[in-house]
């Protein structure tokens, strides 16, 4: 069945009064609290998209733990995202940063180091994630003890409903005005193409997936030279959702399978377009496909799983 945009909006308000208000705010910056009787994960995030991924990484935990004997590690302290989150830090008994962004310093990563990961954390760190291998070897340069531990995804999955008209996985003005408009110019202007806003909760943003029918990403440069897949990617098809997205240098080894849709420049894109929107029924049973081999890979259940094996 379709989902008209009156009751969509109004199940997305339910979904925000169902959430839980786990988090406090700084200064600036966001404070998540997951815990069980003898372990509790405390992330600090700034920034949408990494606030998008803590809330993912809590409902995970609460999943693993339903599955698995508590793994009894104390206060776990996870410092995420582009810039060092100015919000009073609490240092735990095991204390994490975890690596997949660089904030202004996409092309210098070091730098990034020295001038918003290093000076702002005053929490001395036991381990860096890193969000590729890339990072890895960067992380292990500044002396770190390292797990590779690239972005996953948690809850987003097929809503079986009707989809319709093409979408950006991204806020509007994240990427290079110059890179969305060389890549979506052809479709920005299409009356059945979205941008995808203001969600701030994961529920929220699976129901956008659900309701496009093809949905386009990007990736900043500092990550694609570096190694990252970004949050938009799990999400799209962990969601079922087609999805394009310029030629990327590590996908294909991070997701574990070739991942055919990506594309060189705009005039491919265009083709994939017409080609994927032509047969729709045919390109969703195909991104089913994917959606399966995420949530068994790439779920946040196991890489919860992974971390907690490397810490015990």
């Amino acid at each position: 069945m379709g989902i008209p945009s009156l009751f969509r909006n109004n199940l997305v308000r339910t979904i925000k009064s169902k959430i839980p208000l786990e988090y406090s705010r700084g200064s600036r910056g966001l404070k998540f609290q997951f815990g069980s009787n003898f372990t509790e994960l405390n992330f600090y995030t700034i920034g949408l998209g990494d606030e998008m991924m803590a809330r993912q990484m809590g409902a995970a935990f609460s999943e693993y733990l339903s599955q698995n004997p508590d793994p009894d590690l104390g206060e776990i302290t996870i410092i995420n995202g582009g810039y060092a989150p100015k919000c009073d830090i609490e240092e735990g008994d095991i204390n994490i940063y975890w690596w997949y962004s660089f904030g202004p310093h996409d092309k210098n990563p070091c730098k990034f180091h020295d001038q918003y990961f290093d000076p702002n954390i005053d929490t001395e760190i036991d381990i860096v994630l890193c969000g590729s291998d890339k990072i890895q070897k960067e992380a292990k340069k500044l002396g770190y003890d390292t797990l590779y531990f690239p972005i996953g995804t948690y809850g987003f999955r097929d809503l079986d409903l009707d989809r319709r008209g093409l979408g950006y996985a991204g806020s509007k003005n994240h990427k290079s005005k110059q890179k969305v408009n060389e890549f979506l110019s052809p479709f920005i202007s299409k009356p059945d193409f979205e941008w995808v806003s203001h969600f701030t909760v994961p529920e929220e943003l699976n129901l956008w997936y659900n309701t496009r029918l093809l949905t386009f990403g990007l990736t900043k440069e500092g990550q694609r030279q570096w190694g990252v897949v970004n949050s938009r990617v799990f999400e799209a098809l962990g969601s079922a959702t087609p999805f394009i997205i310029p030629d990327h240098p590590t996908l294909n080894d991070v997701l574990g399978f070739e991942y055919p849709y990506q594309v060189s420049d705009q005039a491919e894109a265009e083709r994939l377009v017409e080609e994927m929107t032509s047969n729709p029924e045919k390109t969703l049973k195909e991104f089913k496909k994917y959606s399966k081999k995420i949530h068994q890979n790439h779920n946040y259940t196991v890489r919860l799983e992974t971390l907690f094996d490397y810490l015990s």
